[in-house]
């Protein structure tokens, strides 16, 4: 286990722990064991290295001591003692297994009933000497309280102190507190309490008040350890009770968030939640470099932000003033600062925003491009200043409504900052949230594995325990007791047999009653009973089952809106059919096996329950849902289905703390924001609603603020807070939203992770049912192939008999493994007959010979899959002579057929033959063919980015492009044919690449044919063409990795996507029980407004106004509905990605019944519906999902061995090369200059003090940029620039100094050539920006990017923040396989935009289509793919192509081309773009993949990595002072010498005793220290490495690297005898005991007689 340090190690192991800890738990030593361990010193003394036995008392005393006032004064004296006793204190640790809160060691037995509940003597020998006792409550529980009086009063022995203790412990006590508090929480949720409520909170605040001082009879208040505020979840219980007693007397509103504090005291009440919320606790403790980071990246991306985008939102369209207005009387001002004067898009609250680039959003006629008014959003969304462009890149990096931004951004600025996003989204959205999913599972991986070692170290103790006793009772007794022998054999087997119930005695009558009625054992004789037992066993009847159950699947799936009446009752008859099937299954299973044996199985009662709820549906017409849960029963036949149900089953198992813990934190912070805001949003809802009615999203009430807090989970909070700082300030609002989103997220993500590290996410072993499926098809493939010989037979096909010896009818299946269980089980299931014919035996044969086939060919494909990934072809590989000879070029079957082919027969056409391949082969392997190739598909590629809307009007362009295109798949042609020569057709069409090279010439020529021919191209082809692009996967060694990767993932996770489908399939049979043709309104087309439902009621009334010729007026469908089980899938899509989802919730809040005009929040609590999908559907089955995904990329890991899983061979070799010989230099390796001027420079630049002064000034001069705002006066302005300008002049004075001290060798240090070209830089764009500005062109964007790179100078404390530079480390390793994946993506998008460009150019705008946003050319087709590839807003860019008539004009045309309309393509759109976001998922799990998995071990590795190599030549060179001989040991003497000489960072200064032996180093014979583990101990003091995984791979990546070449030995072959922290301890006790002995022997002698000192020296 120790080996074990990676994420893939880990992974998978979730049975193994179970295992362990179920091992653990049911470890129970015998009272004879025990005994021997209290009593006998021999064997204690055999056992000393055992952790457990070392907790046991001494050899001699009772396990359990009851508290007396003699213990407790020899507690007092002991902790008394001199200084030494505190140093060897000091150095001790308490035991982990005596910790307070946890269960008693097994080791220790049952304690006795009079030890429960009762002060008893510490344990834990490290708490021996200090004034603790423990209590055990009845559940065996430790719990450790102080020996001090509490509150100066209660002694540990007065009567009221041990009842409180008693009252603490007890499980009712704490059953009442829990109960008060939820009780407490019904009453936070309400928004209006009842009179009575009053004396209700009097009683709360009470009982709140009681438990506190209990805890303070029975604890003590603060003097101490484990007193009251030693425990920080009492700080809490205080906090609650202050708060409300403050409440009570002072009526402040501000005090009122704090009543919401009692809901937190479940997590207290509930141990589990408790462990967990400590959990997390620590998990953020190690996150603090990952902080750090991101504020760091993000405050340096907001500072760029701000000077690039600083005022940019306010620009408008601005209607400009009639020019017969007098500019005497126009007011310039308050005219562009009037709202009414901006241009407003239909449905839009903030006014059209505009640039005055080439590239910018453009203006309407009659309006001007101006800076006027407010930013979008309320003013909330800008870069005016620092605070706002933080909080835009906050929301940026989180994601939400990003798109929104990103569309304001590009209107106003220009097209050209896409560039920008781009670089935020990678690094501060993909690559800091990497680095949190990965620090956080660093964190729970290595918690698990310290748990698992803990639990294995246990187990083996045991097991070492009770074989050394099983021997000492044999050498003793000579016999051992059966029943003992049969516990210590399972014990030393480590396996813990399961044991048969033992059946309690019943009463006579019980058992006639259990006989008859229920086990029905006299009719077991029965022939009908027998005949119907066999009948229910047989296999088809699990088939006849299973088809049932998917035929009415499929008949719940046909249900729709609108529904005829004849359709409907066929539906209805099939399902009362299939009820009854259902019904008749479970009778005949009763009737066969009894109510007794047919309710052991949890299947016949999960089968019976859902029978029963069906069977309600007639009685009950309105509960007609429980007929879809039949569909569940398929997990019991469906292995991926049921390990889907089994990983939802673990959020209410072994997840259910962390799911409860995200609950209570939902409950708190909306109770929270219900009472800071819900008064506001009554008070002042007109500020954010025209009607001046609440909107959807508010916090009046519970329910409402509830539903807030949830989405803000979800992941959409920056649009609520807009309101919430509209109705209630911006101070409030953003603290709260901030606890919201930053605790929220960190529970989201925590119950993430231990869904992941707990889930199991590959399908469980074969069933009972699995199998009798299997068995069932087996016998039809027997059927149908003793059909297919008696056909034989009939057609007058003779078999031979001497087929039947030739055929081994029973094959050894010993070598089988469980993906042959098929064929196992068809073997031993096929019966064969002496009337057999023979031709069945020779398929049977033709069977087994298929399936090695396979197997061999799958072996071959494993390897060929391999040469893919490290990038080698086997297609162009080199015969072993050194000659490239060419293949074969037909198949075997094409020479058997055409014999003419084969020019065996004639050795001049053969020679010539094979001459030409040879010409050809040389021609395709030849580097400048492959680059041309490439060029011409990358130019093929450029030509259909270039072919838009506005090609038909630039006719000499379309004709360069139309000869072009000739030329191109002229050239594909003549290298197919090439290939087809050198390689052979053969290898050719059995190639991946090839076929996919070959279809896309085909397509080619599909196109270009009848272009030349003047026919017109169809439709289809000119989407395929579009697939052109893609021929670069094959051209590019990284591109070729990722497609293998992704590829091969489809087929393996595609099992567990249908399982995740059928699970989605039952949500939405669901959604249109409940909501098909709900969804329908009347609208108002002029006013593009819906009727209310006081004017229009339903569609009967709609349509009357119609028939009024109120042309304007329709009954409109919304396009994502329930309608149907396929638009139901779409629109739950929608919703489980949080995009969209809105309208859809607002649709099913409003709606009524079937044709019914919607009503505003007819009935909220319909959203409950959507909650649970997103909890179970999304959540859970993404979660699924991905764990299915790196369950393959582990195995793909396994597979390639030791190349990483998106990288090339070539890219892992350069990075081990560039990692092993990357120069590490400090200023050691400088000499020192002999002038002494430049002497007396290069010490004050290598001061490390010298670099803080200029990192203070870097961090000032970042400061000064981000003070910067938009409204800044000249005054201010000139400020800053003579700040900026010292700056500068300062670092240009240290480039000088150091150039001056350092010489030549300034250059050879990496931040030194930082700094020098940053100075160069900075003297740029000082002067020679304003100069080009003020006399020459304006172009202020080229040199603003050069002024913003003052901020660059902060990466400096990337140099000393050693956490930090360690995730970058990181980040870099996974560069290559980043930009394989980057690589890939933009492929990926470059081909989703050419096709959207062929497809949907002519689409009507509307939602996400606008003027710059649209398919009409291939860059504002680019914009669209890049902005839906994070799934931001791909509803938006749908709804537009899947518009049908009346929305849209089908026969609008378009000048310039023969396309008519401007309607969309449902399906192919539906299609485009739910592939390209399930794509981009795949590609976004592999980036996540890459970052946390790949380099999981890095985080510990690289921290060796860190120290330069002078330093480990300076260890070497300390080394060789004090062991010349090279034996690479010194004594354990010389340590604090040796560490004192070391210079830094190693260094440590004397007095460095303690220190050094606080370090625990291994003692080998002799005493002495073995060098590396000296050296990895000094590297983890120096870098601070915390974590036994990290210190684990540490040791061993020191010892590769320090032993390299040298011949001594290594850490295996010493055996350590002690350690340096135990021979430290030994030292103190010995002095320790010869002071207590002289002093002793003073004292006998008298004051006359010889000192002990003297007589002892």
């Amino acid at each position: 286990m120790e080996g074990k340090t990676t994420f893939w190690d880990f992974w998978g192991t979730r049975k193994e722990q179970d295992a362990l800890a179920r091992r653990i738990s049911q470890r129970k030593p015998l009272p004879s064991h025990l005994g021997k361990l209290l009593g006998n010193s021999a064997v204690r003394a055999q056992l000393g290295k055992s952790e457990m036995v070392a907790l046991l008392p001494p050899v001699g005393t009772e396990v359990f001591r009851k508290l007396t006032r003699a213990s407790l004064e020899e507690i007092r004296e002991i902790e008394g003692k001199e200084d030494k006793i505190l140093v060897a204190e000091k150095l001790r640790k308490p035991s982990g297994d005596l910790e307070s809160g946890k269960p008693l060691p097994f080791i220790f037995g049952e304690p006795a009933p009079e030890f429960v509940n009762i002060p008893l003597e510490e344990l834990d020998p490290f708490y021996q000497s200090q004034k603790t006792f423990v209590v055990l409550d009845r559940e065996k529980i430790l719990h450790r309280f102080n020996a001090d009086s509490a509150c100066c009063l209660l002694t540990p022995f007065n009567l009221m102190r041990t009842t409180a203790i008693r009252i603490v412990l007890h499980s009712f006590f704490r059953a009442f507190i829990l109960l008060t508090v939820l009780t407490n929480c019904v009453f936070l949720t309400m928004a209006q309490l009842p009179e009575w409520s009053k004396f209700l909170k009097y009683a709360f605040i009470a009982i709140y008040t009681l438990e506190a001082l209990v805890k303070l009879a029975a604890r003590g208040f603060c003097v101490g350890r484990f007193t009251f505020l030693w425990d920080p979840c009492n700080w809490l219980d205080l906090m609650v009770i202050c708060t409300a007693y403050l409440t009570e007397i002072v009526a402040a509103p501000s005090l009122s968030a704090f009543q919401v504090l009692p809901a937190l005291k479940i997590i207290t009440a509930i141990p589990g939640l408790k462990r967990t919320l400590g959990e997390l606790l620590q998990s953020m403790k190690k996150m603090g470099h990952v902080v750090a980071l991101s504020l760091v990246t993000l405050g340096v991306l907001a500072t760029l932000a701000l000077h690039n985008f600083m005022g940019f939102l306010r620009q408008k369209c601005v209607l400009m003033a009639p020019s017969n207005h007098s500019l005497e009387g126009l007011d310039y001002q308050e005219h562009i600062n009037n709202p009414a004067h901006y241009y407003y898009l239909p449905e839009d609250v903030d006014a059209l925003l505009c640039g005055n680039r080439s590239d910018a959003g453009i203006c309407p006629e009659g309006y001007t491009c101006l800076r006027a008014g407010r930013n979008p959003n309320y003013g909330y969304t800008g870069y005016d200043s620092f605070g706002w462009a933080f909080l835009a890149l906050f929301r940026l990096a989180t994601q939400d409504f990003w798109e929104n931004l990103y569309q304001l951004v590009l209107r106003s600025a220009g097209k050209w900052y896409t560039v920008y996003f781009v670089v935020d989204l990678a690094l501060g959205s993909f690559c800091l949230g990497g680095l949190i999913v990965a620090t956080l599972a660093a964190v729970s991986v290595e918690r698990k594995w310290a748990r698992m070692a803990e639990d294995d170290r246990k187990d083996k103790e045991f097991v070492r325990i009770s074989q050394l006793l099983k021997k000492k009772e044999e050498q003793e007794a000579g016999s051992i007791c059966l029943t003992e022998m049969q516990h210590s054999s399972a014990a030393e087997e480590g396996v813990v047999t399961q044991r048969e119930d033992v059946q309690k005695p019943r009463l006579a009558c019980c058992s006639i009653f259990t006989d008859i009625f229920l086990k029905w054992s006299c009719c077991s004789r029965c022939w009908a009973k027998r005949h119907l037992c066999r009948f229910v066993n047989d296999p088809f009847f699990d088939l006849a089952i299973v088809i049932c159950i998917v035929l009415n699947t499929i008949f719940m799936a046909m249900e729709h809106f609108p529904l005829t009446q004849q359709f409907y009752d066929q539906l209805s008859l099939a399902g009362l059919v299939f009820t009854i099937i259902f019904t008749g299954e479970v009778a005949l299973k009763l009737l066969a096996m009894g109510p007794y044996c047919y309710f052991q199985v949890a299947w016949n009662i999960f089968d019976s329950v859902i029978v029963a709820l069906t069977l309600l549906e007639f009685g009950l017409p309105d509960m007609y849902m429980f007929s879809v849960l039949r569909v569940f029963r398929l997990a019991r036949w469906w292995p991926s289905f049921n390990a889907l149900l089994k990983f939802i089953a673990k959020l209410l198992g072994a997840a259910r703390h962390s799911a409860l813990l995200l609950a209570v934190i939902t409950l708190t912070l909306a109770a929270a924001g219900m009472r800071l805001f819900g008064k506001n949003y009554k008070d002042y809802v007109c500020r954010i609603s025209q009607d001046c009615r609440l909107p959807r999203w508010h916090m009046s009430d519970f329910f409402h603020a509830a539903f807030l807090v949830f989405r803000a989970l979800c992941g959409e909070w920056i649009e609520t807070m807009w309101d919430c700082m509209e109705v209630a300030g911006q101070p409030a609002c953003l603290a709260f939203y901030a606890v919201v989103v930053v605790v929220g997220r960190l529970a989201v993500l925590n119950l993430f992770l231990a869904l992941l590290m707990n889930g199991d996410h590959r399908p469980t072993s074969q069933g009972e049912g699995q199998n009798n499926l299997k068995t069932a098809c087996n016998r039809i493939c027997g059927a149908m192939i003793r059909l297919k010989s008696r056909v034989r037979e009939c057609t007058g096909k003779k078999t031979g008999r001497k087929t039947l010896s030739k055929i081994r009818l029973n094959p050894p299946v010993t070598g089988l493994k469980s993906d042959d269980a098929g064929q196992k089980e068809f073997l031993a299931l096929t019966f064969v007959s002496s009337e057999t014919a023979g031709s069945e035996l020779e398929d049977l044969g033709r069977h087994q010979v298929y399936t090695g086939t396979l197997q061999t060919s799958g072996n071959e494909d494993d390897s060929q899959e391999k040469d893919l990934h490290n990038g080698e072809s086997s297609a162009h590989a080199p015969k072993p002579d050194g000659r490239n000879v060419p293949v074969e070029c037909f198949g075997d079957q094409c020479y058997e057929c055409c014999p003419i082919l084969n020019m065996d027969s004639c050795p001049a056409g053969l020679r010539i033959w094979t001459n030409v391949r040879k010409a050809c082969l040389s021609v395709v392997e030849n580097k400048y063919f492959r680059a041309f190739v490439t060029l011409v598909i990358l130019m093929s590629s450029a030509k259909q980015a270039i072919e838009d809307v506005y090609l038909e009007k630039r006719l000499l362009i379309r004709s360069i492009l139309e000869y072009a295109d000739l030329v191109f798949t002229c050239v594909f042609v003549l290298e197919m044919f090439l290939k087809w020569f050198a390689d052979g057709l053969k290898k050719y069409f059995t190639d991946a690449w090839c076929l996919l090279d070959f279809l896309i010439v085909l397509i080619s020529l599909l196109s270009t044919v009848p272009t030349l021919l003047g026919v017109p191209q169809t439709p289809a082809v000119q989407s395929l063409r579009t697939l052109r692009p893609l021929r670069v996967l094959s051209r590019f060694e990284g591109l070729k990795v990722v497609t293998t990767t992704l590829i091969g993932a489809i087929p393996f996770i595609l099992d567990v996507l249908l399982a995740c489908l059928t699970l989605w399939l039952i949500f939405s049979i669901t959604g249109v029980r409940m909501f098909a043709g709900k969804f329908m309104y009347c609208y108002n087309g002029t006013s593009e407004e819906y009727f209310s439902a006081t004017d229009v009621d339903n569609r009967t009334e709609c349509l009357v106004l119609i028939e009024q010729n109120f042309t304007e007026v329709r009954w409109k469908n919304t396009i994502m509905n329930f309608d149907n089980v396929a638009i139901g899938y779409l629109s739950l899509l929608q919703v489980a990605t949080f995009k969209g989802w809105m309208d859809i919730i607002y649709a099913a809040t409003d709606s009524k019944q079937i044709e019914r005009q919607p009503e505003y929040e007819a009935n909220v609590y319909k959203s409950l519906y959507f909650v649970i999908f997103i909890i179970f559907g999304s959540f859970v089955t993404f979660n699924f999902l991905i764990g299915a995904i790196i369950e393959y990329l582990k195995q793909r890991k396994a597979k390639i061995g030791g190349t990483g899983l998106f990288m090339t061979t070539y890219q892992m070799k350069c990075y081990n090369s560039i990692k092993r010989f990357r120069p590490k230099q400090n200023w050691s390796s400088v000499p020192r200059p002999q002038n002494k001027i430049q002497a007396l420079l290069f010490d004050l630049v290598t001061k490390a003090s010298f670099d803080i002064f200029f990192m203070v000034f870097a961090c000032l001069q970042v400061i000064l940029l981000a003070v910067e705002t938009s409204e800044d006066s000249i005054q201010k302005d000139d400020i800053l620039h003579w700040m900026h300008f010292v700056i500068i002049v300062i670092f240009t004075v240290e480039c000088v100094l150091k150039i001056a001290a350092l010489r030549k060798h300034y250059f050879t240090f990496g931040w030194n050539i930082f700094d020098f070209v940053l100075v160069i830089l900075f003297i740029v764009g000082l002067f020679l920006a304003d100069l080009m500005e003020k006399y020459f062109v304006h172009s202020s964007a080229l040199f603003g990017v050069i002024r913003l790179t003052r901020v660059c100078r902060i990466l400096h404390l990337l140099r000393v923040a050693k956490g930090v530079r360690r995730l970058i480390l990181v980040l870099m390793r996974s560069l290559p396989a980043l930009l394989n994946i980057g690589f890939f993506l933009f492929l990926v998008t470059f081909t989703f935009s050419v096709f959207g460009m062929k497809n949907f150019a002519h689409v009507k705008k509307g939602a996400m289509l606008d003027d710059m946003f649209n398919f009409e050319t291939f860059a504002n087709g680019a914009l669209c793919m890049f902005a839906i590839g994070t799934s931001a807003g791909w509803d938006g860019l749908l709804l537009p192509l899947m518009s049908v008539p009346p929305d849209c004009n089908p026969y609008t045309e378009h000048t310039g081309t023969s396309i008519r309309g401007d309607c969309g393509r449902p399906a192919v759109g539906v299609v485009f773009v739910v592939s390209y976001i399930s794509l981009s998922f795949l590609v976004v799990v592999c980036m996540y993949v890459v970052v946390l998995l790949e380099n999981f071990k890095t985080i510990g590795e690289e921290s060796a990595d860190e120290l330069a190599r002078s330093d480990f030549q300076m260890f070497g060179e300390t080394w060789k002072k004090f062991d010349p001989q090279a034996s690479h040991l010194i004594h354990s003497s010389q340590l604090s010498d040796f560490c004192d000489d070391l210079k830094e960072p190693l260094r440590m200064a004397k007095p460095n005793g303690v220190k050094v032996a606080g370090m625990d180093l291994p003692l080998l014979a002799g005493d002495n220290v073995y060098c590396v583990d000296l050296l990895v101990a000094l590297v983890i003091q120096a870098r601070g490495i915390s974590g036994e995984m990290d210190k684990t791979a540490l040791k061993a990546s020191m010892e590769e690297k320090f032993l390299a070449g040298s011949q001594a030995k290594d850490a295996r072959h010493y055996e350590p005898i002690s350690s340096t922290l135990r021979r430290k301890r030994e030292d103190v006790a010995a002095a320790v005991i010869q002071k207590a002995y002289r002093r002793h022997a003073t004292r006998a002698t008298g004051p006359t007689g010889k000192s002990g000192a003297d007589a002892y020296p």
